[in-house]
C-alpha cells in the first residue's frame, strides 16, 4: 500500500496561512459559481468506470489533500490525522474494485472519510481534548509572525464554527463551500434536493459571515487557552 502520509505535507489551498490568507476569506464566503447541467470537475477515471474502476495509485495521488482536508473539517484530532488518512485509504483499496459509480468518486471518498471521522471522534472524545489549530504544524516561507498568527486564528475560527453543525449541514458545509462539490453531488450523497442544498449552502454562508463580521470588529478576535477564538 502507498505510504499513509506525506512528510512535511502541508494543507493546500484556502487553509494556507500568510499571503494565502486573504484566499481562504474568499474561498470560504464567496458564492460558487452555479454550474451547467451535466458540469463538474471530472475526478479520476471517471470516463471510464463503466468499464473498470480507477487505479488505487491515481485515487490516492488525486485525493489525499481532500481527504486529509475532511476528516480535518470532520473533527479528526492532528495527532490522528495520519492514521485516520490511512483508515480511509485502507478501506479505499479493499472496496474500490466495486466501486460502480453511482456516485461520484469524491462524494464516495468523503462518506468513507465521515464514518472513519466519526470513529476517531468516539475513541478522542473521552480524552476531552481541546480543540486544536487546524494549521499548528505549517510553517510559511513568506508570512510574517502577524500574518501567521491571524491566518490561525482564521482558520480555528471557521473549524470551531464546523464543529457546531450537525452531520448532513457539516458534509454541505465542507463539501459546498470549502471543497466548491457541485451541489447536485451533494444532494446524491444526502439524499435530498438540490434547492434544499443551495438553501443551507446561504444559510451556512451567512452565518460565517456574520461570524468574521463580528471577528472583525473586535479587532480580529483573540485566542482562548482551548484554541477556540472568543466572539
Amino acid at each position: 500500500m502507498t505510504e499513509s502520509a506525506r512528510p512535511g505535507h502541508e494543507l493546500p489551498g484556502p487553509w494556507m496561512p500568510g499571503p494565502e490568507a486573504a484566499r481562504l476569506n474568499s474561498c470560504t464566503v464567496s458564492k460558487p459559481a452555479e454550474p451547467e447541467p451535466g458540469e463538474g470537475r471530472a475526478p479520476v477515471g471517471s470516463a471510464a468506470l463503466a468499464s473498470s474502476p480507477p487505479r488505487f495509485e491515481d485515487v490516492y495521488e488525486q485525493y489525499f489533500e481532500f481527504v486529509w482536508r475532511s476528516l480535518r473539517m470532520l473533527g479528526v484530532q492532528q495527532v490522528s490525522l495520519d492514521d485516520a488518512v490511512q483508515d480511509v485509504f485502507g478501506v479505499v483499496s479493499r472496496q474500490l474494485a466495486s466501486f460502480e459509480g453511482r456516485s461520484s468518486l469524491r462524494t464516495w471518498l468523503f462518506g468513507i472519510a465521515q464514518y472513519t471521522a466519526a470513529n476517531h471522534r468516539r475513541g478522542e472524545r473521552r480524552k476531552s481534548a481541546p480543540l486544536e489549530p487546524l494549521d499548528d504544524a505549517i510553517e510559511s516561507r513568506d508570512a510574517g509572525p502577524q500574518q501567521h498568527a491571524e491566518a490561525s486564528q482564521l482558520a480555528q475560527l471557521i473549524q470551531a464554527y464546523c464543529a457546531e453543525l450537525d452531520e448532513s449541514r457539516r458534509t454541505v458545509f465542507v463539501l459546498g463551500l470549502l471543497e466548491e462539490v457541485p451541489p447536485a453531488e451533494i444532494a446524491a450523497l444526502l439524499e435530498i434536493s438540490v434547492n434544499t442544498v443551495y438553501s443551507r449552502m446561504r444559510a451556512l454562508r451567512q452565518t460565517l459571515r456574520e461570524r468574521l463580521a463580528q471577528r472583525e470588529r473586535n479587532g480580529a478576535g483573540s485566542a482562548e487557552p482551548n484554541g477556540k477564538v472568543k466572539p
